[in-house]
């Protein structure tokens, strides 16, 4: 019996294995392709892209506080004792909100963390919840280990749009950064070549043993990102480099931290 369980929702991008092997709850964001709703981790990927590719539109929206009171449940009944809840910035989605909502009407106590941060960022932070909590943090000590843990997260990523801000067709193939809740953008590039170049290089120009993570989305971008992934694995200052395959959305993320 556990007694403190992790739940974070699925802009975290973990893989099913992994969410398998640390027992987490995981509550899904809500995708709609042309006015029909997907749970994320359900929509299958390429016919995402091959949607919006012929003009389909897609919006996400929050997972409800009825989705959040399921997992609280589930965490309950299964002889959890505590939950602490891991979820994307409140600046760019209201999924913290339901949340919130939900652990007030719990039945075991629930710790709320906003990452401030977004995509395989939130993974980060889960993961570095669960090494906490095998070591035998308390709940509170677990969003200490997350509050000093995300201002060292980076992010760097390519999207045709992002969906904090328009980007202009001029701009191209932009190579963007997540800061303070907006996408901000680093440097604009026609290829993607030469975004992998300008995002390893971002990634290099920082001191330390770093960790990374490259994932993509769109297949069309799978060989860019491998080639990143190749070009990371190389540099002296990283000592891990995880790849994993992004959800249906509308972005192509490297993580670091």
């Amino acid at each position: 019996m556990r007694s403190l369980a992790l739940c974070t929702d699925s802009s975290a991008q973990l893989p099913a294995a992994l969410v398998t092997a640390l027992g987490l709850e995981v509550v899904p964001i809500s995708i709609a392709v042309d006015e029909l709703a997907f749970d994320e981790p359900d929509l299958d990927v390429d016919a995402f892209y091959a949607a919006i590719g012929a003009r389909g539109r897609a919006a996400t929206s929050q997972p409800s506080p009825g989705r959040f009171a399921e997992a609280y449940a589930a965490a309950h009944a299964r002889g959890d004792s505590e939950v602490v809840s891991i979820h994307v910035g409140s600046q760019i989605s209201g999924t913290v909100g339901s949340a919130e909502i939900a652990a007030r009407e719990a039945p075991l106590p629930v710790t709320v963390v906003d990452t401030g941060t977004a995509s395989f960022g939130v993974g980060i932070c889960v993961l570095a919840a669960a090494e906490a909590i095998a070591a035998g943090a308390s709940a509170l000590e677990v969003a200490d280990v997350i509050e000093k843990l995300v201002p060292s997260i980076r992010n760097v990523f390519v999207a045709p749009t992002a969906p904090w801000g328009r980007i202009p067709a001029s701009a191209g193939i932009p190579v963007l950064s997540f800061v303070a809740g907006r996408a901000e953008t680093l440097a604009p590039t026609r290829s993607l070549e030469q975004s992998a170049e300008i995002m390893a290089a971002h990634v290099g120009s920082r001191s330390g043993s770093l960790r990374a993570a490259v994932g993509h989305a769109s297949v069309a971008t799978a060989a860019a990102a491998d080639a990143l992934a190749d070009t990371l694995d190389r540099s002296e200052a990283i000592v891990e480099v995880m790849r994993y395959r992004a959800s249906a959305r509308l972005l192509e993320p490297i993580q670091e931290a």
